[in-house]
């Protein structure tokens, strides 16, 4: 017969490099699924991919965005993407000021066109602006006086008396 101790060994060692954890407290799994996670922001694809069985992708996924350590380093792989590819508003819009230009004297009307609307479009340009007025009319200030003020007082506790215990103020 055969021992089973190395087997157990060898099972223990896999488990140990399986479950290990680096230094920023994730399994070399987990470290996949923050890498997949920010590719298309589907937690369930990026487990699949990261070699979690279906169901425990399914299961499990959304838990995973809530542990603090894989939220750190999905937010540390977002920064350090967004580092890489260095662009922002003031470049882009100096880009489509530049494409404008060019497309326009080259006789490329559509795009010189297309690049000057979506300037339009960031200078809100074209985005319907509506004014509505409304009046509110007050359906118990029927005027002023202290008849008027009386009726209104004891309209609101002919609705207000089912549900409410009218004080006086004058106790």
């Amino acid at each position: 017969m055969v021992s089973q101790q190395p087997l157990l060994i060898q099972a223990l060692t896999c488990y140990n490099l399986f479950m290990a954890k680096n230094e920023r407290g994730l399994t070399d799994r987990q470290e996949i699924f923050c890498s997949e996670f920010i590719k298309d922001l589907n937690a369930i694809a990026a487990a699949k991919r990261a070699g979690y069985g279906k169901l425990t992708a399914e299961r499990n996924a959304y838990k995973f965005l809530k542990t603090e350590a894989i939220r750190n380093r999905i937010e540390e792989l977002k920064s350090e993407s967004f580092k890489r590819t260095a662009i922002d508003a003031d470049d882009i819009l100096r880009r489509l000021v530049r494409i404008a230009d060019a497309t326009e004297q080259s006789g490329d009307f559509n795009a010189a066109i297309r690049s000057l609307e979506l300037l339009g479009k960031h200078k809100a340009l074209w985005t319907e602006k509506t004014v509505n007025e409304t009046t509110i009319m007050n359906a118990f200030a029927s005027g002023n006086s202290e008849e008027d003020i009386q009726r209104d007082v004891e309209r609101l506790k002919r609705i207000a008396a089912p549900k409410l215990k009218v004080v006086s103020g004058d106790k």
